[in-house]
C-alpha cells in the first residue's frame, strides 16, 4: 500500500499520473487556452497526501482514523493552474497539518534515540557491575569462589577473634548490595580463630561439674582443653576426678590457650549384665583361663598353690562355679597347681652327718661353727624355717649350721711368732669365732722369735678373746746349733721358768 501511494508524491505525479488521467488532460487543454476569457470551470479537487504521509497512515491505525476526520474537515484554500512545457496542468494542495507531523517525527526519533542511549548504558552498566554479597561470619572460601566467578581481586587480612571461627569473614571493604565495578579489588578482614599463645585463667575444676567446665571450654574457644569422662567406682557421677596437663612445665597459672588438658569427670559406676556363662576349668592350663577372662573383661585372679595330686600348672579350684552367669568387670579367681611341694624339716633332730639324706630333693649346705652358748654338735640355725612347703616357684637351696661348742685353744709355746695369724684362722676364726691378739718381746735364751708367753692357753676362751703373745728377742739364747750342758731335768726346768 506504501508504494502505492508513493507514486503520487509532489515531484513524481507527473510521470506516474494514470494514463487515463493523463489523456483527459492533454484533451481539455487546448479549450481552456481559447477561452482565457471566460470563467474558469470548478473543478472537483482531490486531496492528496504525500507518500510518507500514506506510509504514517498505514503504519499507525490511529493516524488512519485521525487523517479520515481532517480529509472530511479541510477545505481547499487555493486552487493554482501551473503550465509546464508540455501544457499539462496540475492541480496542487497544501496539508495544514504537515509541519506539525513533521515536528512529531522528529520529537519521536530523538525520543527513541535517547531511549536507546540510555537502554545501551544501562545494559552496560549492568554487564560491567556487580551487586556485593554479604560475607560478613561466612567462609572465606566463598568469598574466594565468588571472586573467581566475577573476576575480582580479593585483599585480604587474617586477625585472631574469639567470636568469629578460624576462616570466617569478619569484615569487608564494600557494604553488603553495593555494586561494584568487575575487576576492583575487595579487602576482607577474616578470622584466624582465638590467639593460642594467650594465657586462660583455669577455674578450680574441682567445684565444677561437667556442664559448667564444658560451657567454660565454649566461651573461652579452649580447643586443647577436653572434657573427658570415665567410669568410676568411687567418684559419683558428674563429679571431677583429676586433670592431665601434656607438659609437666604447664600449671594452672601459666596455661595457654595452645597447652594441652584433659579434665576427667565421674560417669559412675559401670554396671554390666550378667551375661558370661563360667566354664568349668578344672584341670585346664593358665593359659586357657587367662585367654578367657581377656575375652570377657574378668577381673581375674591367680592363686598358686601346692597340690600332691594335681600337676603342676593346671587349675585345682575357681571361686564361681560353672555355668553361672556373670558380668564384666566381675572378679573370680582360680588356683593354680604348684605341683608337689618338699617340707623342710627340723635339722636339729639331725646330727650334721646325717642332715645330708634326711628329706630328698633338697640342695643342702653345712657349716660348723664355734658357739658360747650352744654345745658341740648341735644346730644353730637353718636358712628356711621347719615346716616350710617349697614349691616349683621356690628355691630349694637350705643352709644349715651345727656348733662346734665354745673355743678351746692349745699351748703354742716354741712356735714362731710368723705363724700366730694362721694358727688362730685355722683353729678359731674360720669356724665363727673372733679371736685377735697382741705380742710384745721379752729376754729369753729362746731362739729369737719364739713364742715364750701366752695370757691363755690349754683352756676354753671366748669366741671373740684378746690373747697376747711373749716373743723372745734371742738376748740369752745360744748360737743356733749348740747343744745347751746339762741333764734333761734342766731343760724342762727351764721352760718351766720361761712360762711363768
Amino acid at each position: 500500500m506504501s508504494d502505492f501511494l508513493s507514486n503520487f508524491s509532489g515531484d513524481d505525479y507527473k510521470e506516474n499520473l494514470p494514463k487515463k488521467k493523463k489523456n483527459t488532460v492533454k484533451k481539455d487543454a487546448p479549450k481552456e487556452k481559447e477561452t482565457t476569457d471566460t470563467p474558469k470551470k470548478k473543478k472537483r479537487r482531490r486531496k492528496h497526501t504525500s507518500s510518507d504521509q500514506a506510509r504514517e497512515l498505514f503504519d499507525n491505525p490511529n493516524l488512519i482514523e485521525d487523517n479520515e476526520e481532517i480529509v472530511k474537515e479541510s477545505r481547499p484554500r487555493k486552487l493554482e493552474s501551473v503550465s509546464d512545457d508540455s501544457n499539462e496542468l496540475h492541480d496542487i494542495e497544501i496539508d495544514p497539518e504537515y509541519s506539525k507531523k513533521q515536528k512529531r517525527k522528529k520529537i519521536v526519533i530523538g525520543a527513541s534515540i535517547i531511549i536507546a542511549l540510555v537502554l545501551s548504558y544501562v545494559v552496560y552498566y549492568q554487564m560491567t557491575r556487580i551487586k556485593m554479597p554479604d560475607f560478613q561470619d561466612k567462609s572465606v572460601t566463598d568469598a574466594r569462589k565468588w571472586a573467581a566467578e566475577n573476576r575480582m581481586e580479593l585483599d585480604i587480612k587474617e586477625a585472631y577473634s574469639l567470636k568469629s571461627e578460624s576462616s570466617d569473614v569478619m569484615k569487608q571493604g564494600v557494604a553488603p548490595g553495593k555494586n561494584v565495578k568487575k575487576g576492583s579489588t575487595i579487602s576482607l578482614t577474616v578470622s584466624e580463630g582465638p590467639d593460642p599463645e594467650e594465657i586462660i585463667k583455669l577455674p578450680d575444676f574441682k567445684t565444677m561439674g561437667e556442664k559448667e567446665a564444658s560451657e567454660f571450654v565454649t566461651k573461652n574457644k579452649a580447643e586443647n582443653l577436653s572434657i573427658l569422662t570415665e567410669y568410676s567406682d568411687k567418684v559419683e557421677k558428674g563429679k571431677f576426678i583429676r586433670m592431665d596437663f601434656s607438659d609437666k612445665e604447664v600449671t594452672s597459672e601459666n596455661y595457654r590457650r595452645r597447652d594441652s588438658l584433659n579434665v576427667y569427670y565421674s560417669k559412675g559406676k559401670e554396671v554390666f549384665e550378667k551375661d558370661i556363662p563360667v566354664p568349668d576349668f578344672s584341670g585346664k592350663m593358665k593359659n586357657d583361663v587367662e585367654d578367657w577372662a581377656q575375652k570377657n573383661s574378668i577381673a581375674m585372679t591367680y592363686e598358686e598353690v601346692d597340690s600332691d595330686k594335681i600337676e603342676e600348672g593346671k587349675i585345682i579350684s575357681q571361686s564361681i562355679e560353672k555355668n553361672k552367669k556373670i558380668a564384666k568387670k566381675d572378679k573370680m579367681s582360680v588356683k593354680i597347681s604348684l605341683g608337689k611341694a618338699i617340707i623342710v624339716p627340723n635339722y636339729g633332730y639331725y646330727s650334721a652327718e646325717s642332715s645330708l639324706t634326711a628329706v630328698e630333693g633338697l640342695d643342702l649346705s653345712i657349716q660348723q661353727l664355734f658357739s658360747d652358748a650352744v654345745p658341740y654338735g648341735q644346730l644353730i640355725s637353718q636358712s628356711v624355717e621347719a615346716g616350710t612347703k617349697l614349691t616349683a616357684k621356690n628355691s630349694k637351696s637350705v643352709k644349715v649350721i651345727y656348733s662346734y661348742g665354745q673355743p678351746y685353744i692349745k699351748s703354742y709355746f716354741g712356735q714362731l711368732e710368723g705363724d700366730i695369724p694362721k694358727f688362730l684362722y685355722d683353729d678359731f676364726n674360720s669356724k665363727g669365732a673372733n679371736i685377735t691378739y697382741g705380742t710384745y718381746y721379752v729376754d729369753s735364751d729362746a731362739q729369737k722369735g719364739e713364742i715364750v708367753k701366752m695370757s691363755a692357753y690349754n683352756q676354753y676362751i671366748a669366741s671373740d678373746s684378746y690373747i697376747t703373745f711373749g716373743i723372745s728377742n734371742g738376748k740369752f739364747a745360744d748360737l743356733p746349733g749348740k747343744t745347751p750342758e746339762g741333764d734333761s731335768g734342766d731343760i724342762n726346768k727351764k721352760e718351766t721358768d720361761l712360762a711363768n
